[in-house]
């Protein structure tokens, strides 16, 4: 479990660490404050500087172009922008970023750099579409502990990620499981399915089923619709899961149920699916109602200690932060919960431990 973590030259950060860092943290602060940059900068870690890592962070942003294949003039590829994850926006030979993250066991860390590669040097990194003329190329040096599975990711002529290197597959994630990210948007229901593969008929199954009955205590059975080739689900769609609720024949399509029961579906199953690692949520309470937060955390914290899970997550929400409070009581010095306080301008969040998160709460002072 990361007890701390360092942050150098990534996105608005030229230098910036947290501490204290428990079983449960919630980043807090104003907008383009960098609480998604530090979820973000987790992910890469855990993810050892895989590409598709670096791909799904840079796409998930839109931080994307579109370039012609030279091959093919008419068709267009696209290229993730890695200078975007570099402070200033800009990639030129010798941009670094560092990432480090500390615990009592041992400690991790990432370090990025952009390096002049030339056909002669490094031909690997040159594909048939090359003219022949021996142009530098820049690539990324990936650096760390534990060794990053691809040490030199090339980059396109235009700083891209190119896709043979970076393309994202997910899959069900089994035990000793990759971190999983959840954006505002959440998860895609191909995701989701192939997610649910590794709950259904496990205990994990039954805590996905309370989770959606915080919401609607009718729900009795929840299953997954076969998908067909006519029937495979849009991006952005939430369809697949169904429903069965007390006193009705006929299931009901999970997302005729609104926005919270699709948010609360996500985070049950996604946390079943990365034990021993990390779960990042951005905006946490998107979709839920104040009233079913304080169960969320209580399902987020006993669930996180069970799959030995360590959550990080954003908000802007003071019910957000106030539901927390209700379940401080419940943690240990084993299993700490946190608010990260994160400032403009800061080289430091500033941490609020359990007794100082009630305070906050019963007496009504702002930490956001």
């Amino acid at each position: 479990m990361i007890s701390s973590l360092e942050i150098q030259g990534y996105r608005g950060f030229e230098r910036f660490e947290l501490s204290g860092l428990g079983r449960l943290n919630l980043l807090v602060g104003t907008n383009n404050g960098g609480k998604t940059s530090v979820l973000e900068s987790v992910f890469l870690l855990m993810s050892a500087g895989e590409p598709a890592a670096l791909w799904q962070v840079l796409s998930r942003r839109g931080e994307s172009l579109l370039t012609e294949v030279p091959t093919s003039p008419v068709v267009l590829r696209i290229e993730p922008e890695v200078r975007h994850l570099f402070s200033g926006h800009q990639v030129r030979a010798g941009s670094r970023m560092a990432l480090s993250a500390m615990n009592k066991a041992h400690h991790r860390s990432l370090e990025f750099v952009v390096v002049e590669a030339s056909q002669k040097d490094q031909p690997d990194l040159f594909t048939a579409d090359d003219d022949g003329v021996p142009l530098p190329r820049f690539a990324l040096e990936v650096k760390g502990y534990p060794q990053p599975p691809i040490p030199l990711v090339p980059l396109s002529r235009n700083g891209g990620l190119r896709e043979a290197f970076g393309a994202p597959r997910r899959s069900a994630r089994p035990s000793g499981a990759a971190p999983i990210f959840i954006a505002p948007e959440s998860l895609t229901t191909n995701e989701l399915v192939s997610l649910w593969n590794s709950v259904t008929l496990t205990p994990a199954e039954f805590l996905v089923l309370r989770a959606l009955q915080f919401i609607d205590p009718e729900i009795e059975r929840i299953a997954v619709q076969v998908a067909t080739a006519h029937s495979y689900y849009s991006a952005g769609s939430r369809g697949g899961f169904i429903v069965k609720r007390r006193g009705t024949e006929l299931p009901i399509p999970i997302g005729s149920l609104g926005d919270g029961m699709w948010r609360m579906l996500v985070l049950a199953i996604a946390i079943t699916q990365c034990r021993g690692s990390v779960l990042l949520v951005d905006e946490i309470d998107t979709g839920l109602h104040y009233s079913v937060m304080s169960e969320m955390w209580r399902l987020i914290f006993n669930a996180a200690k069970e799959f030995d899970v360590q959550v990080f997550a954003t908000t802007h929400s003071y019910d957000c932060v106030y539901s927390l409070a209700h379940i401080c009581a419940e943690a240990d010095e084993r299993n700490p919960i946190t608010v990260q306080r994160i400032e403009p301008g800061k080289s430091r969040a500033i941490p609020y431990v359990q007794n100082e998160i009630k305070l906050a709460a019963d007496r009504e002072i702002e930490v956001r």
